[in-house]
């Protein structure tokens, strides 16, 4: 595997990881969507309430690399946007999919899951994908990563639900917008 999908793929299994794992313990029923808009981020999404920010600075094979999340949700259900900016000459390489490759492989290898679903994305004209993922603990995560110029965008949901994860799991995704794209 080269550098790229390594980098790549450590930083969305990060995420993945990170969010089943942290955000799981919150209040025990969902709040209503509201929408919120991140400046610095340059997105909005609907969350369930205010999220909460964490940023994780990262070492990867092609640098340091800094990680933004933003995370709502309830006891067992997260709604996750997170990004990372890669150097210029990580994307100036000549297949852009790799890097979605990568962060696929990574996310799934990283928490020991199971690809369920795979669809390629077309966002405002750039790349995307949206995977669905078995994990452990009966968590299913599913998650839309999205390449804008250098920054890689994770949307995501994690739930023990099915229902939850169809239902405001979809309306979570389907709410994410970049500034400037729409």
């Amino acid at each position: 595997m080269g550098l790229l999908k390594k980098s790549i793929g450590f930083v969305i299994g990060f995420a993945v990881v990170y969010g089943a794992i942290h955000l799981i313990g919150g209040d025990d029923e969902l709040k209503e969507f509201e929408s919120y808009h991140s400046d610095e981020g340059r997105f909005s999404a609907l969350f369930p309430g205010k999220p909460t920010k964490i940023m994780q600075s990262m070492d990867t094979p092609a640098g340091k690399v800094e990680l933004v999340m933003y995370q709502g949700g309830a006891e067992e259900t997260g709604f996750i946007v997170g990004y990372c900016d890669y150097p210029q000459e990580v994307i100036d390489k000549p297949n852009l999919q790799k890097i979605l490759d990568g962060a696929r492989d990574g996310a799934i290898r990283n928490i020991q899951g199971e690809l369920i679903e795979e669809t390629k994305l077309e966002f405002h004209g750039y790349i995307g994908r949206e995977i669905k993922i078995k994990a452990p603990q009966d968590l299913i995560i599913k998650a839309r990563m999205i390449l804008i110029d250098n920054r890689l965008y994770q949307v995501m949901v994690v739930s023990p639900s099915a229902d939850i994860i169809e239902e405001k799991g979809a309306e979570f995704l389907e709410s994410f917008s970049v500034d400037g794209t729409g």
